[in-house]
This record gives C-alpha cells, structure tokens and sequence, in this order.
C-alpha cells in the first residue's frame, strides 16, 4: 500500500515537472512598447509677394504748372512681404518730371508715396512716369503746363510824363511809349488796343519788342474823342489803351485796360 502511494506521488511529480518544463500555466512577460519616431517641425513659408495684377500708380494733381511738386502714390494689389517691396520709378522726360529711382513699400502695407519735381516749360508737356514691381508695370500721366500769362502796362509820354499821349506836331502820331515789360509768362506777342469813342485800332508787336509806340494814330481817331477837363484847366481826349499777351501755342492771356489823357496839341483841328 504504502509502495503504491509513492509511485503515485512520483507520478503526479514528474507530470508537474513536464509542464513546468513545456511552459504550461506560466506568466510570459508584455513585450516593450516601442516610441513612436519624432516628426520634424515643417519649414514656415515665406511670405509671398504681392500679386502685381491691380496695383496702381497715380498722381494728384495731375496738371501743374512747372516747379510744382505734385504727390504720386503707388498701390499694390496685396500687402508687401516682411522686408518690404522695392518698386523701382522712371520718367520718359526727366528734364521736365523727375521722379525718385525707387520707393518701397514697408512690410505689411500695401502703398507707398513719393513727391515729383517738375521744371519751367514753355508749353504744356504731358510726361508718362512708370512704376515697375514683381515684372509688371504701372502707368499714369503727368501734365506740366507754363507760367501763367499775366499783361501788365505802363504808358508814359516823351514830353508830359506817365499816363499821357500827346500828338506830335510833325506826325500826328502819338508821342508815348507802352511799356509791356512787366508782363509775365513765356509771351510771343503783344496785343494792344487804342479806343476814342466809338473807333478802336489795333496793334500788335512780337516778342522780345515788349515797349512799342502807338502805330496809325492820328487825326481820324482823335476827331471820335471825347474831352475833358484836367484839375489845372487843361483839355484832352479820353482814350483807353488795353493789352492781351499770348504765347507760342496760341493762348492768350486776359485784358488789362488803362484810361489815358491824349492831348490833341492843336493838331487835326483842335484848338487845345
């Protein structure tokens, strides 16, 4: 009996043995989880350059008249990158409008502005001025007009002093001179007006003759007169003398006008 045991003992030993062996009822330990590999950090973008497609260039005002300096403004389609656009500028007449080489527009803005300098023309002259960015260009026009034409006169007698004509004994033509130099602007020509009544002649002188006498005076013009009488008892005859000036492409300025004393000096008839 006790034999029997024993080998049932050993038995059930020697089965427990083999299982152990063959991993039976055992714990396996967890396998490592393993880290995932880290992601390089994506490059940041540059900032990408305005779009040229809407950008604009113009010009306020666009007429001036020469050494004005009128203000132009460039504008781009989208703001300028973080260093700023470089918008580069050219005149097709730099001798009349001049403009900077370039202008940049500050980083995160979309317009820049920059002063013109224009020059003394003696005819208005239109001038196209460029703004060149990212390969694309932007126009305007620029009109530089003269100096204003501005008649101014003075008349003055040989014999009697300013504001006087008197008729000369031999011609019968009046004796004063009418001094335009005062007038202003690029002047080709002098316009002159004499009127006694209801008769006016005209007369006009060329550039550079700005101081002229009165031409084709004379009796015919001095009987339309009408008299008057001076504070010291003399007598004359009313006359009016205007002026126009014009310039080489034909404009012409307003009309100044002066009341002057014309003595007959017993001339044609007349007893004063």
């Amino acid at each position: 009996m006790r034999t029997h045991r024993l080998l049932t003992a050993l038995s059930l030993g020697f089965l427990t043995l083999a299982v152990a062996q063959c991993g039976g009822g055992s714990s396996t330990s967890p396998s490592p989880t393993n880290s995932p590999a880290p992601q390089p950090s994506p490059s940041p973008s540059p900032s990408p350059s305005p779009s040229p497609g809407g950008s604009s260039l113009t010009v306020s005002p666009q007429s001036v008249q020469g050494q004005g300096q009128p203000q132009a403004t460039v504008t781009l389609a989208s703001a300028a990158p973080g260093g700023g656009a470089l918008v580069t500028l050219t005149s097709d007449n730099p001798a009349v409008v001049k403009v900077p080489a370039s202008v940049t527009v500050a980083g995160g803005a979309r317009s820049a502005v920059f002063m013109i300098d224009t020059a003394t023309v003696a005819a208005s002259t239109t001038v196209r001025i460029t703004a060149t960015y990212a390969g694309a260009a932007m126009t305007t026009t620029l009109t530089v007009t003269p100096p204003a034409l501005v008649p101014s006169f003075v008349v003055r007698s040989r014999t009697r002093g300013a504001g006087v004509c008197v008729a000369d004994e031999g011609s019968q033509e009046l004796d004063c001179v009418l001094d335009a130099s005062s007038a202003q602007g690029f002047i080709s020509a002098y316009l002159w007006t004499y009127t006694m009544g209801s008769t006016t002649q005209r007369q006009t002188s060329n550039a550079p003759n700005a101081a002229v006498s009165p031409q084709g005076t004379g009796c015919a013009l001095y009987q339309q007169g009408t008299g008057g009488d001076g504070a010291n008892g003399d007598r004359y005859l009313r006359m009016e003398v205007t002026l126009q000036v014009r310039d080489g492409a034909g404009v012409v300025s307003d009309v100044v006008r002066q009341q002057v004393k014309a003595y007959p000096n017993h001339q044609c008839g007349f007893s004063y």
